[in-house]
């Protein structure tokens, strides 16, 4: 018997939250660019955490897509 793979609603689930991680990634990446560019110097904090946050979520699904028969 073959090993099974992920139910659709599994699949679904994974490509809800990378979508959502995606969305506030991208809209902290937006928002610390523009508090860069008036000066503030927590807009590169705000900038590392989404950037270090976004690419933990994606090593973290597709670790978990592998590890998954």
């Amino acid at each position: 018997m073959g090993r099974l793979g992920w139910t659709m609603e599994q699949r679904a689930g994974v490509r809800q939250y990378f979508r959502i991680t995606t969305f506030f990634a991208i809209l902290g990446i937006v928002l610390g660019i523009v508090l860069i560019s008036v000066g503030n110097t927590g807009g590169w904090l705000l900038l590392a955490i989404s950037t270090v946050g976004w690419i933990g979520m994606y090593v973290t699904l597709k670790n978990i897509k592998k590890a998954q028969p």
